[in-house]
């Protein structure tokens, strides 16, 4: 139980992305553009906390209570600590954290080993919810254009960005010139977002940036980015507005790494950014990567997407997130043609590119096997304990 807490203090403490655009602990229940991202992670957050409990026999309205309790608590400290604003949203979906990890035991005495029938339907309905979740990844990050006045902006100062004191000579998606503050045709930009064409930057290259920040925008009539490519750090970021953002889910990126790296002030910039396939090609001068784009792993970045991780971490967490929708499919694997068929729909979802996403890279297939496995492991070891006990 100490574990599981310090692991929630810890997680929750930890410096925010995205919070309530008002700071006041009870202005509302999913707060800010990725509100529903935020809520869905705080019950992830707090689940261990109540599973921790229900392990340890206790049960009830009482621990429910007490990771309100402690929820509270830290939303408290949060009043004191910059850059953190208490919310009652946050409170609300930690405390069905909490409510959701005991259900979870509850249920895991009765489900996770089932007899061979059902756990072979079981194994059937986990692939279909794995398929239905990679769907759901694709439809997610399609590109989402509003249908008001869109305006192509040249180095804007936005919140919530820095501001990048280069500059932009000219730009052009096709064959259109994107002028700066200049209206722009919403169904050509998206004719043309769809059809692939190259979007071309040329400007002069302005001094480091620590976060990111807007060399090239393009805007709504509320002066929200649609489309954005800019420096952070020293990648190069390359984001259009997706379907999730109308969701409030958050908003992943395309990176060219390092893009940035030996450039100095003043430099001469050429940027492109195309269509290739199901995925894009991100340039910045002689550095160039053409395998960018989102994959069937992409989904935990719908939820929680970290800008400053190693590209290490990221690799992890595609591998992680297939690796735990394989996972109750192993558990629940018996010699029968459910099971059959629930790893013919592993194999679509990873392999037939239907959903628009581009291919599944190597780490994530591995991933997804070792889900399959780890499944199968604890479904042996159950197995051996159960031979033991008769």
């Amino acid at each position: 139980m100490y574990l599981s807490l310090a692991f929630i203090l810890g997680a929750t403490l930890a410096p925010a992305t995205g919070g309530p655009e008002v700071a006041d602990f009870v202005s509302c229940i999913v707060c800010g553009s990725r509100g529903w991202s935020d809520a869905i992670v705080n019950v992830i957050l707090f689940m261990p906390f109540g599973a921790a409990l229900a392990t340890l026999g206790r049960t009830g309205p009482r621990p429910i209570l007490a990771g309100c309790v402690l929820s509270c608590a830290i939303e408290l400290a949060q009043t004191v600590i910059p850059g953190r604003d208490p919310s009652l949203g946050d409170v609300t979906f930690n405390t069905l954290g909490t409510a959701a990890g005991q259900a979870f035991v509850w249920l895991a005495h009765r489900w996770v080993f089932p007899d061979v029938r059902t756990a072979a339907r079981l194994s059937l309905i986990a692939a279909l919810a794995g398929l239905a979740v990679v769907v759901a990844t694709a439809r997610l990050l399609e590109p989402s254009l509003p249908d008001g006045v869109l305006r192509a902006s040249y180095t804007p100062d936005l919140p919530e960005l820095e501001w990048y004191d280069g500059r932009v000579l000219r730009a052009t998606l096709g064959s259109d010139a994107l002028r700066p503050e200049r209206q722009t045709d919403t169904a050509s930009l998206h004719r043309l977002l769809v059809e692939g064409a190259p979007l071309r930057i040329v400007a002069v290259a302005g001094r480091g940036v620590r976060a990111l920040a807007p060399l090239f925008v393009v805007l709504d009539e509320d002066r929200h980015d649609v489309l954005l490519v800019g420096p952070d750090r020293d990648d190069l970021v390359f984001r259009f507005r997706p379907q999730a953002s109308r969701w409030r889910l958050d908003q992943p990126d395309l990176r060219l790494r390092h893009a940035f790296a030996s450039l100095q002030p003043g430099d001469t910039l050429q940027i492109a950014v195309r269509r290739v396939g199901r995925g894009y090609c991100l340039a910045v001068n002689r550095a160039t990567r053409c395998d960018a784009g989102y994959s069937a792993g992409s989904g935990w970045a719908l939820l929680y997407y970290p800008r400053h991780f190693p590209a290490w971490a990221y690799t992890l967490l595609g591998a992680g997130w297939l690796a735990g929708l394989a996972f109750p499919i192993g558990l629940w694997a018996r010699r029968r043609p459910e099971t059959a068929l629930a790893l013919a729909l592993l194999g679509l979802a990873l392999f037939v590119p239907f959903t628009g996403l581009i291919r599944t890279p190597v780490h994530q297939v591995a991933g997804a096997g070792l889900g399959l496995v780890l499944g199968r492991l604890l479904q042996a070891w159950r197995r051996a304990v159960s031979a033991r006990t008769v």
